[in-house]
């Protein structure tokens, strides 16, 4: 027996919309598909404004950048510390066969560790330059769909001016 859209789920429908939950999200909840919530919530005067999503898309992209510019600038600095250790005296500590404790420092740290501090610092940069491409190829996409969008506008600008007719350019 198929399932009608009571009174009750539209005004579960009202609230979850209210309380500015996407679509897809006020369906997953309720049970239904993401269809059935749009043609109802049509039919009860209830938008769900791309503008808005869009806007808080956005902010949530610049706000991730932030944060990856935040980590990508810790990594250099962790990788800028391993390689600091890697040069500096070292302090070395043991015990002899009697359980006396034994330090002494030494001009570079021994073979081992200066290669520890080196896989950390190559780790760091590798990572950090990960993050980088992130934006740089986000940067991309961003300057590709402006120009698109730059193009259209240009191309609807012309036809309302008359210089393009029918897909072909007329001289003035």
């Amino acid at each position: 027996m198929a399932r009608t859209f009571s009174a009750e789920d539209e005004e579960q429908l009202r609230q979850l919309h209210a309380d500015g939950l996407p679509r897809n999200e006020i369906a997953r909840q309720m049970g239904w598909a993401v269809g059935t919530i749009t043609n109802h919530a049509r039919r009860l005067g209830l938008s769900f404004d791309r503008e808005a999503v869009r806007a808080a898309t956005d902010a949530r992209q610049v706000d991730l950048k932030a944060r990856r510019q935040r980590i990508q600038e810790q990594l250099l600095d962790l990788a800028a510390r391993s390689i600091e250790r890697a040069q500096e005296r070292y302090l070395v500590h043991g015990w002899t066969h009697t359980g006396e404790s034994v330090a002494e420092w030494l001009q570079q740290p021994p073979a081992k560790e200066t290669k520890d501090f080196t896989l950390a610092a190559s780790s760091a940069l590798t990572s950090a330059l990960k993050l980088a491409q992130v934006d740089a190829e986000s940067g991309v996409q961003e300057a590709r769909s402006m120009l698109g969008d730059l193009g259209e506008a240009l191309t609807k600008v012309a036809q309302q001016m008359g210089d393009v007719d029918n897909g072909n350019q007329t001289g003035n």
